[in-house]
This record gives structure tokens, sequence and C-alpha cells, in this order.
């Protein structure tokens, strides 16, 4: 997982815990990874990104119970309503990676000679792609990268 992704979704973790809390969760993050302790009352699961082939947020355990259901549903809402640049069907489908070139138009290329580039990363925001290319250009200092908006990415899925 890439470094950018993993802030991302610490981020989306991050927002739905806040919201979380201020419904009267008591929640505290688990050091190194990206998963949340929640409870309220005799309610007690764990919020954790399952990383590929899964690709979702999940509760775990998997009970099965309505309290469990409806947690999920509510933090789907917080996913699809406020934020983590997804899209109302590909919140809410399980067992689906969200990885889409559209959700990531910023891109950092890297300049070659001859008039050509290298695309090093895709990003959601300007901001992520920049602190992106200052930290390269420390480590590479002989190497000249450009922060690039993809305009036409949108139009990536329909070809």
């Amino acid at each position: 997982m890439k470094h950018s992704q993993w802030l991302r979704l610490q981020a989306e973790g991050d927002r739905v815990v806040v919201s979380l809390r201020a419904d009267g969760f008591n929640c505290y993050k688990y050091p190194r990874r990206l998963s949340w302790h929640i409870s309220k009352s005799s309610v007690c699961y764990r919020l954790t990104w399952l990383p590929a082939p899964v690709c979702e947020w999940s509760l775990l355990p998997n009970d099965g119970t309505p309290a469990r259901e409806q947690l999920l549903a509510q933090i789907y809402s917080i996913l699809l309503h406020r934020g983590g640049g997804r899209t109302a069907e590909s919140s809410l489908i399980p067992n689906q990676c969200f990885w889409n070139q559209t959700h990531y138009p910023w891109m950092l290329v890297r300049l070659l000679p001859n008039a050509q580039h290298y695309t090093v990363a895709r990003f959601y925001s300007r901001t992520e792609a920049e602190n992106h290319q200052r930290f390269l250009g420390k480590w590479m200092p002989g190497a000249e990268f450009e922060v690039i908006f993809d305009a036409d990415c949108g139009d990536l899925d329909s070809k």
C-alpha cells in the first residue's frame, strides 16, 4: 500500500471516529494500524480497513447482530456524505477496491530528457502531491518533478 493511500485511509477513519464520538461512542486508535476500538454501552467493535482483495471498511467481529448492521450502515453513511472521495455506488458495494483514477486527478511526474515524463504517483489532492514532490526533491536532488492536474482522467472510465 502506498503511503499516500495509507494517509487517506487514516483520515477517512479519523472522520468516521470523530462523527461516532459526537454520537456518544467511546473510540480509541490501535497504534500502527488502520483500526479503531469503538464501544457504546454493551456494543463493542473494531473498525478496521481490510486490505486487498477485500478493500473495504469493516466491523469486527462479524456477529450479524442488528446493532452491528446499524453501526456499519452509519459508517457507510458518514463515508458517503462527508467525503472520502467515493461515489454512492462504490462505497456501498462490498468486496470492491476503491482505487479509481477519477478520484486521483493530481499526478506527480518526473521530467526526463527529450521532453518525456514518467508518472510517479497519482493523488487525491494537490497538497498531498506537493508534499510528496518536496519529499522526493530532498531524496533525489538531481531529478526534476512536477505536479500536474489530469483534467481528462474522468474520461478514462468511459474508454
